[in-house]
């Protein structure tokens, strides 16, 4: 079962009746519980004694995604109907997080085996890139014979172009996970139109900035060059203290002082506007609590750690349209206002 396609219990059960071809068996049964559900469908299965019985095998494709529904309920009761004796069920599970036990309930995490195998891409760079032609090939029953031809001529043509292959090298150094490799591919078809018929290196080159773009980045190309201070000013404190938490007042008061210096280019907020435009930064989760505050808290002295890194804040102001140039040397300066 593909996750990406059932997406709850219920949609997943109906694929299992499916799959078994138990759509008779089932009928207009109504069932009391998913549980009791999928036990009717698995009884409906036994033929005889252990060794005659028809096994089943469960794959869950996506199987982190499985563990976000409801209760668990699904893998809840895969699991427990897998230690019966009585039922030949095996489940395997395929996901790409090391971390899987972690996200699993107790009483689901209990009925585990606690089987894990490891499988790592062994490919090398030679062989990527004919996993990259065969991706994008046309296969040979086509229906316009023709157009293949040109199709899979021009992508061996951009297999061998020396600045697609250092793109997909470092893709390749980066992740030899192929999903990278395929939402590259289905990005740079995207553009392929009736008038673009043929992709070229170009929308590659597109794609895979498309594919690298940094969310955060992009969320600081819409800020305010208020906004954008602040995040200056927590990048100066960040560097002067080596990364301790701030607060809001000290935010400000590094403001300030870039303020008293530029007068003369930055209007001088009031303090209960830049504390709104901090509030913003917060929503936003580029600031982020080190702790819960409490209702006594003051909310200027909330302890707060920034979630942009420096290489992040200076990408994006050199794409900021309009910023001004005080503002850009206030960044790029190593100290602080001090």
């Amino acid at each position: 079962m593909a996750r990406l396609l059932q997406t709850n219990d219920k949609v997943a059960l109906k694929e299992i009746t499916r799959q078994l071809h138990l759509e008779n068996v089932v009928g207009d049964k109504v069932f009391g519980s998913f549980a009791e559900n999928l036990a009717f469908l698995l009884e409906a299965l036994r033929k005889g004694d252990r060794t005659s019985s028809c096994p089943v095998l469960f794959i869950l494709d996506e199987f982190d995604l499985f563990v976000h529904h409801k209760n668990q309920t699904l893998l809840y009761n895969l699991f427990d109907i897998s230690q019966s004796a009585q039922t030949p069920v095996t489940v395997i599970g395929l996901t790409c997080r090391q971390d899987i036990l972690e996200l699993l309930e107790k009483r689901v995490k209990s009925r585990f085996s606690h089987r894990q195998i490891y499988l790592m891409n062994s490919f090398d760079f030679r062989q990527y890139i004919r996993i990259f032609k065969e991706q994008l090939s046309l296969p040979a029953g086509f229906p316009d014979e023709s157009f293949a031809q040109k199709w899979n001529k021009n992508v061996q043509h951009l297999s061998e172009d020396k600045t697609v292959q250092d793109m997909l090298q470092n893709l390749f150094r980066h992740t030899k996970d192929l999903r990278s490799l395929h939402l590259l591919l289905m990005l740079a078809v995207s553009n392929v139109t009736v008038h673009h018929p043929l992709i070229t290196a170009s929308d590659l080159h597109e794609a895979s900035k498309q594919s690298r773009m940094d969310s955060k980045a992009n969320i600081v190309h819409g800020l305010s060059v208020l906004e954008i201070c602040l995040i200056i000013a927590m990048k100066h404190l960040n560097d002067v203290y080596e990364g301790e938490p701030f607060n809001f007042q000290m935010v400000y008061n590094e403001f300030q002082k870039f303020i008293q210096r530029k007068a003369h280019c930055m209007y001088n907020f009031e303090k209960p506007v830049v504390m709104k435009a901090f509030e913003h930064l917060l929503q936003l989760e580029l600031v982020k609590p080190i702790e819960r505050p409490s209702v006594r808290a003051q909310r200027e002295y909330l302890l707060m750690k920034l979630l942009l890194d420096n290489n992040q804040i200076m990408d994006a102001l050199q794409a900021y349209p309009n910023c001004p140039t005080d503002v850009k040397q206030w960044a790029a300066s190593s100290l602080s206002w001090l």
